[in-house]
């Protein structure tokens, strides 16, 4: 039986770059969050001085 899916169309040429980019960027925001929890946990996280500013 034939298949009936419809071909993928063509990509821009950018478009392998972008998703790179993409990737590189949640790789990013993981290790920030991650960097976050440790010191969140570990007690350095929070405001400058242990109190809110002003």
């Amino acid at each position: 039986m034939p298949s009936t899916a419809e071909p993928a169309p063509p990509q821009e040429p950018w478009y392998r770059y972008g998703v790179i980019v993409l990737c590189l960027e949640m790789l990013i925001a993981a290790a920030v969050c991650a960097y976050a929890l440790y010191m969140t946990f570990h007690g350095h996280g929070g405001f400058p001085g242990g109190r809110l500013s002003g």
